[in-house]
């Protein structure tokens, strides 16, 4: 999960005279305050942006990061993180070889650019880009390089493999949920209902929330015979999500069960 920033002039001080009352602040120009932020102030806007559903904004942000530091290689790949998200995925590519140009050896840059060129189709640059990622040994979050070239195994048909690239990852960061979720899926394809539901189970601290997570679960207790586990996630499906075709299917396997 993403932190959250509050934008810096949000909470503005301003200075009041010493003479008699209080006099009228200035009008302050949010803008104003945006542009004489440094670097990082201005990184930390465009986060803030963009959790507030304002994408465009923070994209202009980091146009105005890269005008005043064009030498940073870290606002380079938070731009192309920003364009992926929105999927604006040609200049996010860009922007990632543009921070590679500057710092070759960030290893965000070259697992983001792998992300993007995996969405982009080219599985040949994606892998290469992952792989790269993987040889830095000093990169602190390799699980999730490993989760991303597990998926990117799996779309190519690669399960065996993309099965030890997801254990490595759950392997590396045992509190890494979406690994946990990402490798169940796959067991459950493979037919393995057991470990599947008992990684479902370990992955619910980022995922109970979500309709279709529960369903998920519950279909694998269905199929493992476990009615009484299989209608408590039935159910809540139906509780987070209702009238969704995920709760219309859910109560399906409910009727089913009695």
């Amino acid at each position: 999960m993403q932190a959250r920033w509050l934008a810096p002039w949000v909470a503005l001080v301003f200075l009041v005279g010493c003479g008699g009352g209080a006099k009228k602040p200035a009008e302050s120009d949010p803008q104003d305050a945006i542009d004489r932020l440094d670097t990082p102030g201005k990184i930390r806007v465009a986060q803030s942006f963009y959790q507030n559903g304002r994408a465009q904004e923070a994209v202009e942000v980091l146009e105005k990061a890269i005008e005043d530091d064009p030498t940073s290689a870290a606002v380079r790949n938070y731009q192309g993180q920003l364009l992926l998200l929105i999927g604006r995925l040609p200049e996010a590519e860009t922007a990632l070889r543009a921070a590679l140009e500057i710092d070759p050896y960030m290893t965000d840059a070259h697992n983001n650019l792998g992300v993007v060129y995996d969405r982009m189709g080219d599985k040949v640059r994606a892998e290469q880009s992952f792989k790269t990622a993987l040889a830095d040994h000093t990169y602190p979050t390799p699980e999730k390089v490993h989760l991303n070239l597990g998926l990117l195994y799996e779309s190519q048909g690669r399960r065996d493999e993309a099965i030890v690239e997801l254990r490595r990852s759950v392997a590396i960061n045992t509190t890494f949920y979406q690994g946990h979720y990402e490798l169940a899926g796959l067991l459950e394809k493979e037919g393995k209902l057991t470990e599947a539901a008992e990684l479902y189970e370990v992955a619910a601290p980022l995922y109970r929330s979500s309709a279709e997570y529960h369903f998920r679960l519950g279909l694998t207790y269905f199929r493992l015979e476990d009615r009484i586990r299989a209608r408590e996630h039935f159910n809540k499906v139906r509780e987070l999500s209702p009238g969704s075709e995920t709760a219309a299917q859910a109560a399906e396997y409910l009727g089913m069960m009695g």
